[in-house]
């Protein structure tokens, strides 16, 4: 497994950490294979739930925009829909574990960030996290399940104003929104985490699975039905990267000055 994705399984407890705390965790597609390992060693009998976490100070700031804005600026297409490809996997994944899955979250959830936390079933953020659905800003679409997911949890004003604007929200502003569980000082979070984990490890696991399976179901989802919905979600991000608005809210963005959009 890559170095930028670590894996382990202790007391039914698998947990997946982002691991490059130096990019704030940031996405890249060679992951693709150590996000496709984790996710089928935790479908195994001796997993009971998945723990989401990030090295370092943030949870994920979401793709790497250094690296998307040279993809772009080489047109390597295909490693750009590689990326996308992979979010779309990973949602997917996600959502059809039969298994909760848990997302501790520091720092930066932002972009594709924010889009895998809100993967997960249930959300503990640390007092100074703070959610980002900043796609918009830099000229792009949501990915990595970002506006499924949304669509969700929220009503269709709130997503809509999160999508469009991508304003940073605080932990607390998170939560009342019900975007997030449990907010806890930073120093807490990993007893918050252990602690979740350990309750729904021993609880009744096939009976969350069905619980999961009703849950996706009473929202209007079943695995053909979410694949479209990623499927059109992507189709959508696609077009949005080869639009110029993509090339100019990247170099903004790492320019740090204000994009000029068509």
């Amino acid at each position: 497994m890559s170095q930028d994705i670590l894996f382990d399984i202790h007391e039914h407890i698998a947990t997946l950490t982002l691991n490059r705390p130096d990019r704030l965790n940031a996405l890249l597609p060679e992951m693709k294979d150590a996000f496709g390992e984790a996710l089928a060693r935790s479908a195994e009998p001796a997993v009971r739930v998945l723990v989401l976490r990030g090295a370092g100070r943030a949870f994920c700031a979401g793709g790497d925009i250094a690296w998307m804005a040279t993809a772009m600026a080489e047109d390597r297409w295909p490693d750009m829909e590689a990326l996308l490809d992979l979010g779309s996997s990973v949602a997917y994944g996600l959502a059809m574990l039969p298994k909760p899955v848990l997302a501790g979250v520091q720092g930066a959830a932002a972009g594709a960030g924010m889009s895998l936390a809100l993967g997960a079933d249930l959300r503990v953020a640390t007092t100074d996290a703070r959610f980002s659905m900043g796609f918009a800003k830099i000229g792009l679409h949501p990915d990595w399940g970002g506006s499924v997911a949304l669509s969700r949890l929220v009503n269709p004003a709130t997503a809509a104003e999160l999508l469009y604007l991508g304003d940073a929200l605080p932990a607390e502003q998170a939560k009342t929104l019900g975007l997030v569980n449990q907010v806890v000082p930073p120093e807490h979070l990993d007893d918050a985490i252990a602690t979740l984990a350990g309750r729904l490890a021993a609880g009744p696991s096939a009976t969350f699975a069905r619980i999961k399976a009703t849950l996706l179901h009473n929202q209007g989802l079943d695995a053909a039905s979410l694949r479209a919905r990623l499927g059109a979600e992507g189709a959508q991000m696609k077009a949005a990267m080869h639009h110029p608005d993509a090339r100019e809210g990247l170099a903004a963005f790492l320019e740090k000055r204000a994009p000029k959009f068509a």
